[in-house]
């Protein structure tokens, strides 16, 4: 893979200024939807097993970073 390579065909978009608002409503709700996520977790299956289970899911992303960290691009004629 060549990342020095210049990209072409590409544009830049200017988003408007109070675009913010829109980014700040949803990341509010992202955080307030894990943490519901969370309490469900805790009250259903306890403490220790709740985390437990993002424990997992933890491990889950690293090793899906880690491994696409490393791949490599394959062409048709690979």
């Amino acid at each position: 893979m060549i990342r020095a390579a210049a990209a072409t065909g590409t544009f830049t978009m200017n988003l408007p200024r109070r675009f913010w608002i829109a980014r700040a409503i949803t990341a509010t709700t992202a955080v307030g939807l894990q943490l519901v996520g969370l309490y469900a977790a805790v009250v259903t299956f306890g403490g220790w097993a709740a985390l437990g289970l993002y424990s997992v899911g933890s491990l889950a992303l690293l090793l899906q970073h880690v491994v696409l960290s490393r791949s490599t691009p394959c062409s048709l004629g690979d």
